[in-house]
């Protein structure tokens, strides 16, 4: 095999599995994060944020970065109720339109007691993204990200320690931005 095809092929293998090496988890199965969007309609999506843990949480930090192509969007609200951490003394969401971003933080107890998000697997909240230029939102791609003044993808356990989660992503609506692309270049 040519040297160089052989150095890209292992430069490629270890690109791929650098996300594996990025989550931390002392402690059982790894914990993971879901984004899972759909749409609304032609203006509007919404993004289910879940959530798989084997052991109890105190707080979580999720900055996503949130892109439709050159459609301009916004997370206009985020909701909790109904979810898993929605005993939470603080749930905050805070978008940025001007990055693409939302950042969500979620804290269980501030001086009173409240008790910390058990083991499950289950919907933690839900992001809704508008279009904010009129432009119709043809797909949405959601990742993590890091948010000032350095908010990064972690969660805190009952043991105060960090945990860094896997996230993973998928459109409800199947993979419309490659049927866009697609169907732009004639194919």
């Amino acid at each position: 095999m040519n040297p160089l095809k052989l150095f890209l092929f292992f430069v490629m293998v270890l690109f791929m599995s650098l996300p594996a090496f990025a989550q931390k988890d002392e402690d059982g199965a790894v914990d993971t994060i879901f984004a899972e969007s759909y749409k609304i309609d032609d203006m509007n999506w919404a993004v289910n944020i879940s959530l798989f843990n084997d052991e109890e949480l105190l707080a979580i930090s999720l900055p996503l970065r949130m892109s439709a192509g050159k459609t301009k969007i916004y997370a206009d609200s985020t909701v909790f109720k109904g979810g898993r951490v929605d005993h939470f003394r603080v749930k905050n969401s805070r978008s940025d339109t001007v990055a693409q971003c939302v950042t969500i933080g979620l804290i269980n107890d501030i001086g009173v007691s409240v008790p910390p998000v058990s083991p499950g697997r289950g919907r933690i909240a839900t992001v809704f993204v508008s279009s904010t230029d009129g432009t119709p939102i043809q797909y949405l791609e959601i990742d993590t990200t890091t948010t000032p003044p350095g908010n990064i993808l972690q969660m805190v356990n009952t043991k105060v320690e960090e945990i860094i989660p896997v996230f993973t992503y998928r459109s409800l609506m199947g993979d419309t931005k490659a049927k866009n692309e697609e169907a732009e270049s004639g194919q």
